[in-house]
């Protein structure tokens, strides 16, 4: 039984309203055009930290940067730049006297939340890497090490690549933040982060306690468990495959917190 002729174009209409790639780009680009002087004073500050991070990295190790020194100084600016820089994308909305004409835009509460995703995620992700690289291979190179090996880590390599599943847990969390809260996002978004992560850790400590019959160290859900008997420091550690899972509870939880963030988007249009 064929369709009816009108079920097609009204799905097209509908589909239309949410997403129309001519009316993204041309938010995309007003949204570029009014934020690129903020976005380039946040590269400047965000270059000047890599250098005056890898020149104290420089001045207290004797030799060549290791590959894990490299990843941890990544992975920790990584985490933090992307963090703040997060929790700013959406501050028109916090501003009285801006919200109005952000969320009267004759764009949909979808394109609007995909430019902030956009910039905040995948722009900011691509510009850092860039910056970090040029300012890593500018002190490799700085000084001479005789007799030793340079070697430079790749973030697209296991197990660095890895990397992009805790962060991008990590925007997706600050992201609502930034969307939920009026004013003050990274401050009230990293004060719920960490009481959240408190208050895990602890129900997951006595829970621990409770299974096992015995005290434990603090113990951050799904990872290892460490006790003290005769003296004597034990570790239980979760398998490879275990890991995996993990990894992939934290997609699914970034998941829904960017729906929730775009819903509370699309609330505040409304």
């Amino acid at each position: 039984m064929a369709a009816s002729p009108w079920l097609k174009p009204l799905w097209k209409t509908e589909m239309d309203n949410v997403f129309n790639i001519h009316r993204f780009s041309r938010l995309f680009i007003k949204h570029t055009a009014e934020h690129y002087k903020t976005y380039l004073m946040a590269l400047a500050v965000l270059i000047g930290v890599l250098l005056l991070g890898g020149s104290f990295l420089v001045y207290i190790i004797d030799q060549p940067i290791e590959v894990n020194a490299q990843t941890v100084f990544f992975s920790g600016i990584y985490f933090l730049a992307g963090a703040i820089f997060t929790s700013t994308v959406f501050a028109d909305f916090g501003d009285k006297k801006k919200a109005i004409a952000s969320l009267t835009l004759p764009a949909s509460g979808f394109e609007k939340f995909l430019v902030g995703w956009v910039w905040s995620y995948l722009v900011f992700s691509v510009i850092f890497i860039a910056a970090f690289y040029v300012v890593l291979f500018a002190f490799m190179h700085l000084k001479h090490w005789p007799n030793q090996h340079e070697e430079i880590f790749s973030i697209f390599s296991q197990p660095a690549v890895l990397i992009f599943i805790p962060f991008t847990f990590v925007h997706s969390f600050t992201l609502f933040g930034a969307i939920y809260f009026d004013k003050l996002h990274f401050i009230k978004t990293g004060f719920v982060f960490f009481i959240s992560v408190a208050v895990l850790v602890l129900f997951n400590t006595f829970f621990l306690e409770g299974l096992l019959g015995r005290s434990v160290h603090p113990a951050v859900p799904f990872s290892s468990i460490n006790f003290v008997q005769n003296h004597i420091d034990y570790g239980i550690n979760m398998t490879s495959r275990y890991d995996a899972a993990v990894g992939y509870l934290m997609i699914i939880v970034s998941a829904l917190l960017w729906t929730a963030a775009y819903f509370r988007l699309k609330e505040k249009q409304v």
